[in-house]
């Protein structure tokens, strides 16, 4: 399990790295930001657990990376900006299943080049 917890302040994971199969984060009046653009996911499906309270959680994903979204946001914002997909990926692919809680925060999943 990786996990990242912040209180108070902000952290960014982006680069080369290898996930485990279940990703935590936690922002408490702070802000972190997951990047798998170069992560190494493992076969099968990602688990992302996002925790938000006067904080904010960015989840940064390749176009081509399958994700789902589940989750309670409580006078906060849970949102989902992807790009439109060139084709369906197969049913095997590797892909993000995130699901979050946002208490007075954000919880983004958003896609990059």
């Amino acid at each position: 399990m990786t996990d990242l917890a912040l209180v108070g302040s902000s952290k960014s994971s982006r680069g080369p790295w290898r996930p485990a199969r279940k990703v935590r984060s936690v922002a408490i009046f702070g802000s972190t930001e997951v990047d798998f653009r170069q992560a190494q996911l493992p076969e099968g499906v990602t688990e992302v657990a996002l925790f938000s309270l006067f904080g904010a959680n960015d989840v940064i994903v390749r176009s081509e990376t399958p994700v789902t979204i589940t989750g309670l946001s409580l006078l906060g914002s849970r949102t989902m900006r992807r790009s439109p997909a060139k084709q369906m990926p197969p049913p095997t692919a590797k892909s993000l299943l995130v699901s979050g809680t946002s208490i007075m925060g954000r919880l983004s999943v958003k896609d990059m080049p």
